[in-house]
C-alpha cells in the first residue's frame, strides 16, 4: 500500500502560519511582563520595613469637668523616630465623641495666633515623648460626653488611642440666709413738769407783828 506524498505548504498558509506563531509570542511577552511587574510589587511590599514596639497615648485623667484643662501625652516607643506634621489652626489629633452609638469625628478652629511659633514638623524621637493640651480648642469638650482621641503614624499599623469622659460642672448651692429683722419698741415716757408754789406773801397771808 502506497502513501500519499504530504503537499508542500503553500506561501499563504507559511505566512498564515508565521503570523499565529508571532501573535503566540507577543501574548506571551506580555503575559511574562506583568507577571514580572506584580513580582516585584509583591517583594516591595513584602520587604517594607515596619516600625518595631509600641507607641502609646494617654491623658493624665479618665474623667474631666467642662472647662478643664485637657492634655495628652505620645510616647514613643517604637525603634525610629517618629513625625508629626502640624495641623494648626485645626486640632492636633483626630477627635471623636460617642453619639447614638457610634463615634463620631468633630473638630475646632484655634485662632490664627496660636499657630505663631508652632514648628511645621515636630520630631519624637525612639523612646522620647511628647505632650500638648487642648486649650486652644476649648469647643471640642464643651459638653458632657465620652470622647476618644486617636493618633496615626507611618509605618506602624497599630491605631493608639485613649479614651475619657467630660462631665458636667456641679451645681453648688447657696445656703439661704434667713435675716430676722427684730422691731425695738422703745417706750418713751415724756416727764410731767409740776410748777412748785413759789414762796412769799400772797392775798390774804396770815397775820404778822405789827
Amino acid at each position: 500500500m502506497s502513501r500519499h506524498p504530504i503537499a508542500p505548504l503553500t506561501v499563504r498558509e507559511r505566512n498564515k502560519r508565521k503570523r499565529i506563531v508571532n501573535w503566540v509570542l507577543f501574548y506571551i511577552a506580555v503575559i511574562g511582563f506583568f507577571a514580572y511587574f506584580i513580582y516585584q510589587q509583591a517583594v516591595n511590599v513584602n520587604t517594607l520595613d515596619f516600625a518595631h514596639g509600641t507607641l502609646q497615648l494617654t491623658t493624665p485623667k479618665t474623667k474631666y469637668t467642662v472647662g478643664d484643662s485637657i492634655s495628652y501625652t505620645l510616647k514613643n516607643g517604637l525603634s525610629e523616630s517618629i513625625s508629626l506634621a502640624s495641623t494648626c489652626p485645626a486640632e492636633p489629633l483626630f477627635v471623636y465623641e460617642w453619639t447614638n452609638n457610634s463615634w463620631v469625628r468633630i473638630h475646632d478652629t484655634a485662632k490664627v495666633s496660636a499657630c505663631n511659633g508652632v514648628p511645621a514638623e515636630r520630631v519624637i524621637p525612639a523612646g522620647g515623648s511628647y505632650t500638648q493640651n487642648f486649650d486652644n480648642w476649648p469647643n471640642l469638650f464643651s459638653k458632657p460626653g465620652i470622647y476618644r482621641l486617636v493618633a496615626y503614624a507611618s509605618n506602624y499599623t497599630a491605631i493608639p488611642y485613649a479614651d475619657f469622659q467630660v462631665v458636667a460642672k456641679p451645681v453648688v448651692i447657696k445656703p439661704q440666709v434667713q435675716v430676722q429683722i427684730q422691731t425695738v419698741i422703745q417706750k418713751v415716757i415724756t416727764p410731767v413738769y409740776i410748777q412748785v408754789p413759789s414762796s412769799g406773801g400772797g392775798d390774804g397771808g396770815g397775820g404778822g407783828d405789827n
